[in-house]
């Protein structure tokens, strides 16, 4: 959604300047900076999030891929304005569009809905849409070479009850990928 009274394309410049300008200043500090796209955030669809990359054109400018923001942009075009910008390889999909451009990665499932109508639902893993299978395989095909790989519980109301499986099916999945 736009801010009254600013276009798309002064909001778009707007940002694409200061993600440019905040790669530069982190970069003389020796920090990455990492862009969390979220479906609340004004631009939210896959191919935005890839041009938007590609405008602030900075080495020192990634994404963070979250799993169930992915999902939620790239599969439920949530909070998206028309046309929707859904893929047919849903986050898979998304991952590989940006081939090159992840910074880090966090990984939690996806139920389909928004948590507060703003930010994607953190769902416990196995209790949602996600083929973690094929996500991972496309993470790691798109160049992610990263060995962290963060479980993302955010807002999940019981987060401390399901960490324990959590943490064991990360291992299982990154075992199981060769990656750890």
């Amino acid at each position: 959604p736009l801010i009254r009274g600013v276009s798309y394309e002064d909001a778009w410049n707007r940002m694409r300047d200061t993600w440019h300008e905040c790669a530069e200043e982190a970069q003389k500090a020796g920090v990455l900076v990492v862009w969390e796209f979220e479906p609340g955030f004004m631009f939210n669809k896959p191919h935005e999030v890839d041009k938007m990359i590609c405008d602030v054109s900075h080495t020192n400018f990634t994404v963070l891929f979250d799993s169930c923001h992915a999902h939620m942009c790239s599969v439920a075009a949530a909070r998206q304005e028309e046309p929707l910008d859904k893929l047919e390889g849903g986050s898979s999909e998304f991952a590989g569009l940006l081939s090159g451009n992840i910074g880090y990665v966090h990984l939690i499932d996806s139920d389909n809905t928004l948590h507060d109508n703003w930010t994607s639902t953190h769902a416990p893993f196995g209790t949602g849409k996600i083929d973690f299978d094929e996500l991972t395989d496309a993470i790691v095909a798109s160049g992610y070479n990263d060995d962290w790989w963060t479980i993302d519980l955010c807002f999940w109301p019981e987060a401390w009850e399901v960490l324990e499986d959590s943490k064991i099916f990360i291992d299982n999945l990154l075992t199981t990928h060769g990656l750890l």
